[in-house]
């Protein structure tokens, strides 16, 4: 493969996160706060929405570094492009919308939320890489 495809290949992969994380960076800094629909109180709506979030945007990666790699994954390469760029992200965004986009609130908990976000795409997909290759056991009745 040329260094072109090589090159190709890559920045495809990187595009559907990159969609996503552009997607979260206009729902969390540059939408008011006005502008979010009211929903009724009995969940931490905003909790799960940073959850969500973080949890399809870490998915993605996992999936895309999967099929950049053909399923060859360096573990600990892995988790730190999937998992902990993601949480410094997250972590970005809350320090932003403190010093910058000041119309939004920067919360800790929102930051947890992201990191349970993305530890639960984690876990997913560590789960997927322990069992994919595993043989499917044939029931006999």
């Amino acid at each position: 493969m040329g260094k072109l495809q090589s090159i190709g290949r890559f920045l495809r992969h990187l595009f559907l996160p990159g969609v996503i994380g552009a997607i979260i960076f206009l729902a969390t800094c540059v939408l008011g706060s006005e502008q979010v629909p009211d929903l009724p109180p009995l969940l931490p709506w905003d909790k799960i929405v940073h959850a969500g979030m973080f949890f399809v945007l870490s998915a993605v990666c996992y999936y895309d570094y999967y099929r950049l790699f053909d399923g060859n994954v360096h573990l600990k390469k892995w988790i730190f492009w999937c998992f902990f760029i993601p949480v410094i992200y997250g972590g970005g965004i809350e320090l932003l919308q403190l010093f910058v986009f000041t119309s939004r609130s920067a919360e800790w908990g929102d930051f947890v939320a992201d990191i349970i976000g993305s530890l639960l795409a984690t876990v997913g997909a560590i789960y997927y890489l322990k069992y994919r290759d595993k043989p499917k056991k044939n029931l006999s009745l």
